[in-house]
């Protein structure tokens, strides 16, 4: 997948230099660091690293797995919304790389600075991103009707890169984000069928929604979780 038109990965850069005194974010498993990027097509750019904290780090392995599992699953539903939408509103999906540094293991990936919360996985969805936010929420819609109502993708997060020279090329770039399937297999942040019925409590079909024809969405929807961004 890390070849795919709607992956956003590090390219042929393979080695990354740590920041430990600059932490650019920081969740309930894991500490993200600053890097640059050294040779390859990325060289000197700044790169994202990853670590689980110390009481998570006997799952490592596993969560690494989850998390590229989830990417390249999310990267074949957008190569195929790729397909269906306008140029301007193309989604790339970040899958990262795994790098030991100072013996601790990191997920390296692009940097996104200054980005944007969407969607999360317990159906909150954010009403201030105009059709933005209108569009993320037609992908997780479409990616329930394109799965057969198997599963979503959720949590969406990242940015939208315009290109004011050349609107083609603007596009959204996501990362961390998360699946809620009907078998809950894909990780920690999949909330399962709830997390399914909770977004469909919060979403309205909007214009990006079933443009090549009917999207299935569930018949009955609840709220299971409280309504939150994080």
């Amino acid at each position: 997948m890390s070849h795919s038109s709607a992956a956003r990965t590090n390219l042929t850069s393979n080695r990354v230099r740590l920041h430990r005194d600059e932490i650019v974010g920081e969740g309930a498993f894991r500490t993200a660091y600053a890097g640059t990027y050294i040779g390859g097509n990325r060289n000197n750019q700044e790169a994202v690293c990853k670590c689980f904290k110390s009481r998570y780090q006997g799952f490592e392995s596993d969560y690494f797995s989850s998390d590229f599992q989830v990417a390249d699953r999310a990267i074949r539903y957008a190569e195929d919304w790729n397909e269906i939408c306008d140029s301007d509103e193309t989604i790339l999906i970040t899958r990262g790389d795994v790098h030991t540094i100072g013996g601790k293991r990191y997920l390296v990936e692009p940097l996104i600075r200054y980005f944007t919360k969407f969607t999360s996985n317990n159906g909150w969805i954010s009403n201030e991103e105009g059709w933005k936010g209108e569009a993320m929420e037609a992908f997780t819609h479409y990616t329930y009707h394109r799965s057969g109502g198997q599963m979503i993708v959720c949590d969406l997060q990242g940015r939208y890169k315009h290109n004011r020279y050349n609107r083609s090329k603007s596009r959204f770039e996501l990362t961390d984000i998360a699946i809620c399937s009907r078998r809950r297999s894909y990780g920690p942040t999949d909330l399962g069928e709830k997390g399914i019925d909770s977004f469909f409590n919060s979403h309205v079909c909007n214009q990006f929604c079933h443009v090549d024809g009917h999207w299935a969405r569930p018949k009955y929807t609840r709220q299971w979780f409280p309504q939150s961004s994080s």
